[in-house]
């Protein structure tokens, strides 16, 4: 019987080449999956053999069981492979590939997998499957009406994968995230916004901003539920969370500086804590994004319903540190509740001409303790208050 080899191949350099201004985002993305998956079906074709002995391919990383006797022609044609990517990417795209005997368990397998791999990338340990990318400002032709983008990233999803006890474990994991994504999202965006990419383990799209941050808290909830039904059996928070950055466009944004800068924002995001949610220059824990929402629900009622004066708004940002476009005023980390209310009262009518009601007085309250905290003794800022707040001052300004 002929021994079989594993063959792993993935694609370094992706978030280089979806930020190259050369190209959109969605078109690099669509490339990316092209070579993944049609890539490994071309040898199979080339050697007469089952497409079935392609085991996963797609989102940058290929995984391939082959006979021992196709191994030099595997490394020939995918070395070949290799050097046509980079010339059709410019050098931004790089293909590694590493095989061995199918001998042992699969965690020694996967463990002398990434060994070879590692070698290639140019460090110890597992390659990432996010790449936070910085490039070098080239010149871009920025596009009137470019949409913010919202990415995400499940945490620490390698080593989810490096835990299976087997091949068809890993398999099964690698296939579950993937289609995870690509039929959600996908559904999610349906009339609201463009899907960028969806990968293995994680997803971009763009389109407006208030769209983005719904489809968010939706696939937020979504993730929540499938992590529970599939990884119950699995110990450890390794891949049971996942990360998210929304980027607003700026004046003269092109499509992939939105997109990159996004992506900078993700990994700030990550770096910070698991389950992660940039948006509007603060991280927040993503489940915190229904807090937010409902703060921002009331600071939008006392201007709409109440008309009070959206100046309140920029009093409030205030408090915050280094918050943009109000100064760096140096607040004390911790206050007496009463002084804050006594503020936000001031602000809100300066005159003391306002009719009272309860409803204004509740909403007034309400707003107060969900800023500082339910504490009666000491206040502190709620880093939600803060999101809240920018989420409110953007829509009375549309």
């Amino acid at each position: 019987m002929s021994v079989q080899i594993f063959l792993q191949g993935q694609l370094l350099g992706i978030e280089n080449y979806l930020c190259d201004p050369g190209g959109s985002p969605a078109a690099h993305a669509w490339r990316v999956h092209a070579i993944t998956e049609d890539l490994p079906l071309a040898f199979l074709q080339s050697q007469g053999l089952s497409p079935i002995l392609l085991r996963s391919g797609g989102a940058g990383q290929v995984l391939l069981v082959l006979p021992q006797e196709t191994r030099e022609a595997a490394e020939a044609f995918f070395t070949r492979a290799s050097d046509d990517i980079a010339a059709e990417s410019k050098g931004l795209l790089r293909l590694i590939v590493a095989s061995t005997e199918n001998l042992g368990s699969w965690r020694l397998i996967r463990e002398r997998l990434d060994e070879v791999l590692a070698s290639h990338h140019g460090h110890s340990g597992p390659v990432p499957s996010f790449e936070p990318f910085l490039p070098t400002p080239v010149e871009a032709s920025a596009s009137d009406g470019v949409q913010p983008v919202l990415r995400g990233d499940v945490d620490n999803f390698e080593f989810l994968l490096r835990g299976a006890e087997s091949i068809e474990a890993y398999v099964t994991l690698s296939v579950l995230f993937k289609n995870f994504f690509a039929g959600e999202i996908r559904r999610l965006c349906e009339g609201k916004a463009a899907v960028i990419d969806t990968g293995g383990n994680d997803f971009s799209v763009q389109g407006p901003w208030q769209e983005l941050i719904a489809i968010a808290a939706e696939i937020y909830r979504l993730f929540d539920r499938f992590i529970d039904e599939n990884l119950k059996d699995y110990s450890g928070p390794e891949g049971k969370t996942l990360s998210m950055a929304i980027a607003l466009s700026e004046p003269g944004d092109a499509e992939a500086g939105v997109f990159c800068r996004c992506g900078q924002m993700l990994g700030q995001a990550k770096a910070v804590t698991r389950g992660g949610f940039q948006l509007f220059g603060r991280i927040i824990e993503a489940k915190q994004n229904a807090e937010a929402e409902s703060i921002k629900d009331l600071a939008v009622k006392l201007i709409r319903e109440f008309k009070c004066s959206t100046a309140f708004l920029d009093e409030l940002r205030g408090f915050y540190p280094e918050s943009p476009g109000v100064g760096r005023r140096r607040v004390a980390k911790f206050d007496r509740p009463w002084r804050f209310y006594r503020r936000l009262a001031a602000s809100l009518d300066p005159d003391r001409r306002r009719a009272r009601s309860r409803e204004f007085e509740a909403t007034r309250t309400a707003l107060a303790g969900e800023i500082i905290g339910k504490n009666v003794g000491q206040a502190r800022l709620r880093p939600t208050g803060r999101v809240a707040l920018e989420w409110a001052r953007m829509l009375i300004e549309e």
